[in-house]
Order: C-alpha cells, then sequence, then structure tokens
C-alpha cells in the first residue's frame, strides 16, 4: 500500500447533480442485532485509485462530523473506492452524548499494535483492516479552538499523521477552507500532527490507522459552539474534498453544493441534533444528561489534542 494520496485520486460529483457516474455503490451492516448497530456505505469506480475510508459519530454529540459523512456517503466516484461510517458510535448518536450508555470513549479503544478493546470498536477497525486503506479522514467537533495547547479546545484544525507531503496537503487544505469559507479570522483552520506514540492522548483510531496500516491519516476538528450546523458541515466536505485530491470537483459542482443539498434535505433533523447538542455541552439539557455530556466535552478538549503536555 502507498500512503501518498497525490495520484490521480477520487473524482467526486455531487449525488444530486443529475451527472452520471461510472461507480456502483453498496452498504451493509456492522453489529448488526446490537444497539451498536450500524451501517458501512462503500463506493466502487470501474477505474483504478486509491481507497479512502471517512468516519463520523465517534462522538455522538458531535453532530456537524456524523452529518457531514452522511454526505459524504453519497458521492460519486470516478477512480478508486469510498467507504464510510457516518455513525460509528451509533448508540451515542442516537443519545445524542459524547459516549453510549456504557460511559466509554470510542476514540480511546484503537491501541496501537494491538487488537482493539471494545466490540465495537473491533468491528470498525475490522472495516479497516478489509480495506486497507490509503488514506483515513475522522471527523470530529470541539466546545473550543485549538491554540497549540488543549486548554481551550482543539476546534477549527487539522491533525495528520508523520510526512512531509501529508503535512503540505493537510496545510493546503486549511488554507483553502479559511481563505473560501470562512468569514471571521478567528475561525481560521490550522494544522498540527499527531501526538507520539508514547504520548496522551493515546488509542485514536487514526493514529492506529497510520501506525498499523501505513495509512495517510487525518482527524478534523470543527467548532461546535458558535457557526451554524450547514456551516460545519460545509467546512468538513470541502476540508475532505481537498485532502483527498486539490481541485476535485468540477467547476459546476462544488462542495458549497453539495453540502447545501444535504443541509436543506435534512434541516429540521439537524436543527434538532444542533439545538440538542448544545444544550447538552453547555449542561442545559432537559434529558437528564446534560452533566455527563458536559463532562464529556471537557474530556474532549484533552481527547483530541496532539500536544505532548495534553
Amino acid at each position: 500500500m502507498t500512503a501518498t494520496a497525490s495520484f490521480a485520486l477520487i473524482g467526486v460529483a455531487g449525488a444530486n447533480d443529475g451527472s452520471e457516474s461510472d461507480s456502483s455503490r453498496e452498504s451493509y451492516q456492522i453489529l448488526e442485532g446490537t444497539d451498536h448497530e450500524t451501517t458501512v456505505y462503500r463506493t466502487t469506480a470501474s477505474a483504478d485509485g486509491p481507497t479512502v475510508v471517512v468516519v463520523g459519530g465517534m462522538h455522538g454529540n458531535e453532530v456537524g462530523g456524523y452529518e457531514a459523512a452522511s454526505a459524504i456517503a453519497e458521492w460519486d466516484i470516478d477512480a478508486g473506492t469510498l467507504v464510510t461510517i457516518p455513525r460509528a458510535n451509533a448508540e451515542a448518536v442516537e443519545l445524542g452524548t459524547r459516549s453510549g450508555d456504557d460511559g466509554i470513549d470510542l476514540n480511546r479503544q484503537f491501541p496501537q499494535g494491538q487488537e482493539p478493546t471494545t466490540d465495537v470498536a473491533r468491528a470498525i477497525w475490522n472495516v479497516l483492516e478489509n480495506h486497507d486503506p490509503d488514506i483515513v479522514i475522522d471527523l470530529h467537533e470541539s466546545i473550543g479552538i485549538y491554540a497549540g495547547g488543549p486548554v481551550d479546545g482543539v476546534g477549527q484544525a487539522i491533525f495528520h499523521s508523520d510526512g512531509a507531503e501529508t503535512a503540505t496537503d493537510a496545510d493546503q487544505a486549511a488554507d483553502t477552507v479559511s481563505q473560501n469559507l470562512v468569514d471571521e479570522p478567528a475561525l481560521e483552520f490550522t494544522t498540527d500532527t499527531f501526538a507520539g506514540p508514547e504520548t496522551e492522548p493515546s488509542g485514536l483510531l487514526v493514529h492506529k490507522a497510520a501506525r498499523d496500516l501505513d495509512a495517510q491519516s487525518f482527524l478534523i476538528e470543527t467548532l461546535s459552539r458558535g457557526p451554524a450546523l450547514e456551516t460545519r458541515v460545509q467546512w468538513h466536505t470541502r476540508l475532505v474534498t481537498d485532502l483527498v485530491e486539490e481541485g476535485l470537483f468540477e467547476a459546476e459542482t462544488t462542495p458549497e453544493d453539495s453540502s447545501d443539498e444535504t443541509a436543506d434535505g435534512s434541516s429540521d433533523e439537524t436543527a434538532g441534533d444542533a439545538d440538542d447538542s448544545s444544550d447538552e455541552t453547555t449542561g442545559a439539557g432537559s434529558d437528564g444528561s446534560s452533566d455527563e455530556t458536559a463532562n464529556d466535552s471537557d474530556d474532549e478538549v484533552i481527547e483530541q489534542c496532539p500536544a505532548g503536555d495534553a
């Protein structure tokens, strides 16, 4: 496998733009018959290309990530294979909380060089192993903006695996989205590398993908408080586009078009999710889980930050 993303990658067209693509789409369930049952989507083009895996919903209160992954699952491609797990932590997504009923942080259960530690983590990892991806992208949200440390948050950042080309890809994606889709300078995206193998946080999916599968890996964090859900979904989808291939979309089918369609098509549901997520993280939820969710969100700030002192 190669860890390079610069070859003729996936060409993506908006799922609803009326264009034709020589690709096939299928889906299947993992953890079927359990509270954690969730869907894996796979789109395969007739032309050779890399395999890209996009994951959302590792944390159930990070709505922008799983809504964006759901939109990406509908993309048509011109080459390679696109695999998406939009709601990886389905129980937590259903509850609208960071973790499921067991209170286990799913994105800590992927130790390097070892088997994942829970049934859900093992099922997700099996998907990655079976597809042997060249690129893995995990979509998240944070309650604060990343400023080089975990104190305030890790939002508006792309964290990435080692390698000069990987760093360049992340920098270019961050610059493109910041210049074209971000109105406030304080919300411009930044980049940083993953924490080292012996440094906390540990057990993240993208860390294991990079080190055990030699995949080019990225973790994207948008700010969950303040920007509208539609905007956060748009940021996620455009960043993914730029990470898998610069100028991937044709001029008439931009990421903005794709995300707008998704937002319009699910405005009632996603608006409700956004309100629920915001209330829970601020301790104003009405479902009795506000304290737990607020604590989970505080943990998020530490978990995702690659800084050595996190």
